[in-house]
């Protein structure tokens, strides 16, 4: 009797196993899980610098540089020092 409530145990850990494998690789497991954050609003000074740029292309490249800096930064005058404007105190 107690090999057969081990077997059954077995089969148990085995389902939630594999049940834990196939939700973790499911389709749209990764969309469900990445949460983006709102875009961070930047200052005018920066959006100027941003604004220099000809093409519509290149300036969402410089605002998404300006986003990136101060995700690692998180400090607006860092991020204005590193794109050559200066501190605002």
């Amino acid at each position: 009797m107690i090999i057969h409530l081990l077997w059954a145990a077995v089969v148990v850990y085995a389902i939630r196993t594999v049940a834990g494998v196939v939700r973790e690789f499911r389709p749209g497991a990764e969309a469900a899980s990445v949460v983006i954050p709102p875009p961070v609003e930047v200052p005018e000074d920066l959006q100027a610098v941003a604004t220099q740029e000809q093409a519509g292309w290149a300036q969402e490249e410089v605002l998404r540089a300006i986003r990136e800096r101060f995700e690692d930064l998180k400090d607006w005058n860092k991020v204005r020092s590193a794109f050559g404007i200066g501190r605002i105190d």
